[in-house]
């Protein structure tokens, strides 16, 4: 049996070299003599090879979960967007009766989450689609609070898309526009919850924020007075209209997310019994979710299950495995990489390495990386894990930043680790595969010749160092990155299960 380790180069996709390939401009001798020397093919990120529609770019959370699965997991954007269409999005049981109960007590309905057209954490369709279902059970009141992107979409796209729905409210006067805030602070999953999440709770259950005739204008407000960094809809600080009403005792809320990782703080503050982060003097307790943001609450649209993934199979076979990320990529290494589980399996260690406390990480494109490193190899040399699973976070994270010198650095500095890394696997028994979750770094720029922070659609790069594959031709018909994980299965030496065949 050989030893593996499974590299992810998080948000690292290939495309013809240009300005806005910070991977083509970047100095990255270890990869290009990977090209070189090493056996590898492109696979499939995005769309359906990532459980996404197709044509949908590619994310950390389902590429994760599909690495982790050894097959195609549908996305919930998929499974509520067939819902929404065929119509049993109106009869789902969970939001069916949260509306009731917002109309039986008489109570404000507020609808909370990302208000964005990209599809990674939610989606303005999803939005609508819940004022009408609101509105169909007798909802007198909707509040609509709603958290600018500014990272899978242009950083400034949030008047285009409000001014779309603007259309849709004047047929749906019961719901009104009242809050706007960044996702830096309201979906914030590093743990700042006094710097960050506090700004939107309090928002969100005091009012405390801008007043604003109209949220179009108080965003192009914030442009102007932010720093260049800032002037995006990732950083608005919060504001608040006159239709603004504060969550209260006895209403009800609906978070419109349907990933889990970016609303568990807020809906954490909001509705924990024992919450203790910071002083909370308004608690909602009926508090709904689209996604399955906690373990107690009513979940619109479960996680799918998954039997026998990889760090299941590995556990089964009695064996030691490893997963290591930085802070915010730590869940996707472990809770999307196990199919969304929580609890580590048995033999499954973890190590999280502190990601520096920054904005934005194109201020710090090095990262944490070198510690992760350090971190890793000693692991290494101590032998005892039969899988490790790493993630390397810098082009994703910094690619985020939307600035292609950081993104250029960010390159270099994960390469430089896979220099030190690589030699230590292989003096050490390790055969390893070099991949990524999805695209980003290697097309960051618009056609109006703007920086985009946004993911891609592009493919990505895969090297094996395998006795199992030894040439590129062994590698033929691996063509997504639901494949990964049966071939770190077969350069183990364990049995694929039935479910990634």
């Amino acid at each position: 049996m050989s030893k593996v380790c499974l590299i992810i180069i998080d948000g690292f996709g290939v495309a013809p070299p240009g300005q806005g390939n910070a991977r083509s401009l970047a100095n990255l001798p270890t990869i290009t003599r990977l090209e070189r020397e090493v056996p590898s093919v492109t696979m499939q990120a995005s769309g359906h090879a990532a459980g996404l529609p197709e044509g949908q770019q590619g994310a950390s959370e389902p590429g994760h979960l599909v690495i982790g699965a050894g097959r195609i997991i549908w996305q919930p954007l998929e499974e509520i967007n067939l819902a929404i269409r065929s119509k049993k999005f109106f009869r789902n049981a969970v939001l069916v009766d949260a509306c009731k109960r917002a109309a039986k007590k008489h109570a404000t309905l507020h609808i909370v989450g990302v208000f964005s057209y990209g599809g990674v954490h939610g989606h303005v369709e999803h939005w609508q689609a819940l004022i009408e279902l609101a509105e169909k059970h007798g909802v007198q009141q909707i509040a609509l609070h709603l958290i600018g992107d500014g990272r899978d979409v242009p950083k400034q796209q949030f008047c285009e898309d409000y001014a779309k729905f603007q259309k849709f409210l004047s047929k749906h006067p019961v719901a009104k526009p009242a809050s706007l805030i960044g996702r830096y602070y309201a979906m914030d999953r590093d743990k700042q919850y006094k710097d960050r999440t506090k700004l939107a709770y309090d928002l969100y259950t005091d009012g405390k924020g801008q007043n604003v005739t109209d949220l179009c204008k108080g965003a192009k407000e914030w442009y102007e007075k932010a720093t260049e960094k800032e002037q995006t809809d990732y950083y608005i600080k919060p504001l608040k209209t006159p239709d603004f009403v504060p969550m209260k005792e006895g209403d009800t809320v609906i978070g419109v997310n349907f990933r889990t990782d970016r609303m568990f703080q807020i809906v954490y503050a909001l509705e924990k019994k024992d919450f203790k982060e910071f002083t909370r003097p308004v608690r909602v307790e009926d508090v709904v979710c689209m996604g399955p943001y906690s373990d107690h609450l009513p979940i619109a649209f479960p996680a799918p299950k998954a039997d026998n993934t990889l760090g299941e199979v590995v556990s089964k076979a009695g064996l030691k495995q490893l997963r290591i990320a930085e802070t915010d990529k730590m869940a996707h290494v472990t809770f999307f990489f196990n199919a969304q589980r929580q609890e580590p399996f048995s033999g499954e260690d973890r190590i999280m390495v502190e990601s520096p406390k920054v904005p934005n990480f194109a201020t710090v494109p090095e990262m944490s990386a070198d510690e992760l490193t350090d971190r890793l190899i000693e692991k290494v040399k101590a032998e005892k894990y039969a899988l490790i699973v790493a993630n390397y976070a810098n082009p994703d994270l910094v690619g985020h930043g939307a600035s292609i010198p950081a993104a250029v650095k960010a390159c270099e500095t994960v390469d430089r680790n896979l220099e030190r890394l690589l030699p230590v696997l292989e003096e050490h028994g390790y055969e390893w595969i070099v991949t990524s979750d999805h695209g980003h770094i290697e097309d960051m720029l618009l056609p109006d010749g703007s920086v985009s922070p946004s993911h891609t659609t592009n493919p990505v790069q895969t090297f094996v160092h395998s006795s199992k594959f030894p040439t590129a031709a062994s590698l033929k018909g691996k063509s997504g990155i639901k494949d990964l994980a049966p071939m770190v299965l077969t350069m183990m030496e364990i049995p694929v299960p039935k479910e990634m065949q």
